[in-house]
């Protein structure tokens, strides 16, 4: 008779903070315990303190992969886009956030996985790396990514540049980019402020794009980021233009 033997599984030799700072995480009770409590506790603050309205939702795709893309302003604004997303979807789609910034304590890496389910990018010291792996994740079936292809938030609530990073990683795929746009996020929550403000946030949503015909060179990914920028100016204009009355 083949004699059994108990391996321990290696997520007993990590602390909780080793579980929610390392990428991919392993599944965890622990960690979607968190995540689950983090998504109910998001989407009460974002329906009652921010009176959260979403246009489009159907857009989404029922599952991944699938990258979400928008305007940035604000610490509210992966929550946000998150609050999009099906129960089926929570545990499947990742709030790409700065390694530097995010991950930088336990208690920031706390929050980020809590609300975002937050993968580090590591802006600073090797982002081609981080792009690898983002790239690694669209892989598997189910998997989705929310970026910001401006990088950082806008100081003053206008839409920066769109770094080509957002092309590299979806030009010459078949990868559906649905583009967004946040309304009011940088009135509630702007750079500098310690604490948010109450203010109605809205977010819309676009037509899903796909950029399998772009080739995924240093010309392509700027066109691609170009056009997806544009993507969101429409959506901003159209929703000044009547869609949010």
């Amino acid at each position: 008779m083949k004699r059994w033997v108990y391996i321990p599984s290696p997520l007993l030799a990590k602390s909780i903070e080793e579980r929610l700072t390392s990428f991919p995480r392993e599944p965890d009770i622990a960690v979607y315990g968190l995540r689950f409590i983090g998504v109910l506790v998001e989407r009460f603050v974002l329906g009652t303190y921010f009176r959260l309205r979403i246009i489009g939702r159907e857009k989404i795709p029922s599952e991944g992969p699938f990258v979400l893309v928008a305007n940035h302003s604000s610490h509210l604004d992966a929550a946000v886009l998150s609050a999009v997303l099906r129960p089926s979807q929570w545990y499947h789609a990742y709030a790409v956030a700065a390694q530097d910034y995010f991950f930088r304590d336990f208690f920031w890496a706390l929050m980020a996985v809590a609300f975002t389910n937050a993968m580090p990018f590591d802006r600073k010291g090797d982002p081609k790396k981080s792009l690898e792996l983002c790239a690694d994740v669209l892989q598997v079936s189910r998997e989705a990514i929310i970026l910001f292809p401006e990088g950082t938030r806008s100081p003053d609530g206008s839409l920066q540049q769109f770094k080509p990073g957002i092309g590299k990683l979806v030009a010459g795929t078949d990868t559906p980019v649905i583009p967004a746009y946040i309304h009011g996020a940088h009135e509630a929550w702007p750079k500098g402020h310690l604490m948010p403000r109450p203010r109605r946030v809205t977010l819309i949503m676009g037509n899903p794009r796909r950029y399998k015909g772009i080739p995924s060179t240093k010309e392509g990914s700027i066109a691609v980021a170009d056009d997806l920028r544009k993507a969101v100016v429409n959506l901003r204009e159209s929703y000044k233009g009547g869609i949010g009355g």
